[in-house]
């Protein structure tokens, strides 16, 4: 497991530069890790490559018990996205659209939004007009934290932070 925090190095999408992300390389099985404070955005565009199994926990704490969302992209061999509240539970939605599965020769782009009780999830970018992935709790949670962990069988990075939505990246 290893995050790392390159501030210096740059990154060319589509001819625009970056010098602000985080890389987040995750072995297969790696327990939750990287909490980023997430308390005063609302959305977050996630890079991801991998084979299967990238798994994204939204938390009102630090504290793996305080897990509001639990984000499985690529799930059953990269055949379903979907959301949950538990680890190991049955997704409140999910998706076997290829838009929100992963790619294991390029990084795939997942627009991550969140608003009182609701998560959305987005492939692409926001401003895609493709499909949503949307579920509510019926309960009052606040979304502070988000961190990364891996299924047992599948390594995946993570590129967060990017100042720009565009849709090509190359590390």
């Amino acid at each position: 497991m290893a995050v790392l925090r390159w501030p210096r190095i740059i990154f060319v999408i589509y001819g625009d530069c970056l010098s602000r992300c985080d890389v987040i390389d995750l072995g297969a099985g790696s327990p939750y890790t990287g909490f980023r404070n997430i308390q005063n955005q609302e959305s977050e565009l996630v890079w991801m490559k991998g084979r299967q199994d990238a798994i994204i926990g939204l938390f009102e704490s630090t504290n793996i018990s305080s897990l509001v969302f639990e984000l499985l992209i690529g799930g059953f061999h990269n055949s379903r996205t979907g959301v949950r509240v538990a680890t190991w539970a049955n997704f409140k939605t999910s998706s076997s659209d290829g838009q929100f599965l992963l790619n294991h020769n390029q990084y795939t782009s997942l627009w991550i939004k969140w608003r009182s009780s609701t998560v959305y999830l987005k492939p692409g970018t926001m401003d895609n007009n493709g499909p949503v992935l949307k579920w509510t709790r019926d309960d009052i949670v606040s979304v502070r934290y988000m961190a990364f962990r891996t299924g047992t069988t599948s390594a995946v990075k993570y590129v967060v932070n990017l100042s720009c939505s565009k849709t090509n990246i190359s590390i």
